[in-house]
């Protein structure tokens, strides 16, 4: 995103960008940090990068061994339901650059955790490739999913089944190495906890090299 400004009495408009003469030679380039769209939740904890107001910010989101790639983030808002059989939000997640990752993380969480929701559920989606490994072609959905939820004395339980319930991926196109995400709900009615908050979804991209440490 491009600024106006004023420099030495004269203006100039929507600059990007601006560089400036260093005293040891060369040039010193400042840019317009308003283009940033990422949280300290959002980066990797003890990392550093620049918010949205040009402050030097450190990221405070906890990571797997530092292997896994935030590529995209969606609010989703307000999501509720009582209904124990897979339910459409209308949300739909849209993730680029998705061609040298082999696996995508899938997490939905509610946005405050209160006592008594489904906080969390995780799925993974295995990404294949025909005659190029990094052109990806297919998708699957694992068949085990971890659905954390917050009981009503505040401790919290994981379940990992072959249903998603929670808020998650129903399935998975591939396009241009572009992931379509539709977003679905289901409450678990043999869990003490509801389905009712306002849900976002992150999506992490990961290499199978990087995961094997090889």
């Amino acid at each position: 995103m491009a600024q106006n400004i004023t420099l030495m009495g004269a203006s100039y408009s929507n600059v990007p960008a601006v560089q400036l003469p260093k005293t040891g030679g060369g040039t010193a380039r400042f840019d317009d940090a308003s283009v940033t769209t990422a949280a300290a939740s959002d980066v990797a904890s003890g990392k550093v990068f620049l918010a949205a107001d040009g402050t030097i910010t450190t990221g405070t989101a906890s990571g797997g061994g530092g292997v896994g790639t935030l590529l995209a983030t969606k609010s989703l808002g307000a999501i509720s339901t009582s209904n124990t059989t897979a339910e459409d939000t209308g949300q739909t997640v849209t993730v680029s650059n998705i061609n040298s990752y082999d696996a995508l993380l899938v997490e939905t969480s509610v946005d405050t955790q209160t006592n008594g929701r489904h906080t969390c559920t995780c799925v993974w989606i295995w990404l294949t490739a025909s005659s190029n490994v990094n052109t990806k072609s297919g998708a699957t959905i694992a068949t085990a999913k971890m659905n954390m939820k917050r009981s009503s004395n505040g401790t919290t339980t994981t379940r990992s089944n072959t249903t998603s319930y929670g808020v998650y991926p129903n399935s998975c196109s591939l396009s241009n190495g572009t992931a379509t995400l539709p977003i679905y709900k289901r409450y678990n009615s043999t869990q003490t906890g509801t389905l009712n908050g306002n849900y976002t979804t992150r999506v992490y991209g990961f290499k199978l090299y990087d995961m094997i440490g090889g």
